[in-house]
């Protein structure tokens, strides 16, 4: 089973993570809270692999202890390699936070990044990245997100370019 790890994905990237697992992706949702959609507790990764991934794995996360959460991650995932990371993690944590998952991503394993302010920094990380920049939406700002989300995670997974893809209403 392919492996996503989503950092930031139970607010505006919640969208994201549900297609990933509804595609049949083991997703890891590391956060501060815990959504609504996703499994926790002891046994946890056990009951994601036995039910195929229909729920997110969730985890707590504290962006600003970031060897932790990456710890974390690694405990649950009982040795698998993480296939995709899409992240959106604030400008004051994202190089520690990226940083410490590294080392759980498989060989060129692609990235997408989430930005919401420009300039956009460059990739933290090695891998290929597809950067989205979101502008500000009038309406529909969580459907817009995603699908902005879901479309570098289809350039990602289909091997094209690192780009970056600006999403506006304007």
């Amino acid at each position: 089973m392919r492996t996503a790890l989503v950092l930031g994905g139970t607010g505006m990237l919640a969208g994201c993570a549900r297609q990933l697992v509804e595609r049949g992706w083991q997703v890891v949702l590391p956060s501060r809270t815990q959504p609504l959609m996703a499994d926790d507790g002891p046994g946890r990764a056990a009951r994601a692999s036995i039910s195929h991934g229909h729920r997110p794995t969730w985890i707590r996360a504290d962006w600003t202890k970031p060897h932790e959460l990456a710890a974390e991650v690694q405990d649950e995932l009982q040795g698998r390699e993480v296939n995709l990371l899409v992240a959106w993690v604030h400008s004051s944590y994202r190089v520690g936070v990226l940083r410490a998952v590294q080392h759980l991503l498989a060989e060129g394993a692609p990235v997408v990044e989430v930005h919401t302010c420009a300039p956009v920094p460059d990739p933290v990380l090695p891998n290929p990245t597809q950067q989205v920049l979101l502008g500000h939406f009038a309406h529909d700002a969580m459907q817009r997100t995603s699908r902005a989300v879901l479309d570098a995670v289809e350039r990602a997974l289909n091997g094209r370019a690192p780009s970056l893809h600006h999403e506006d209403a304007r």
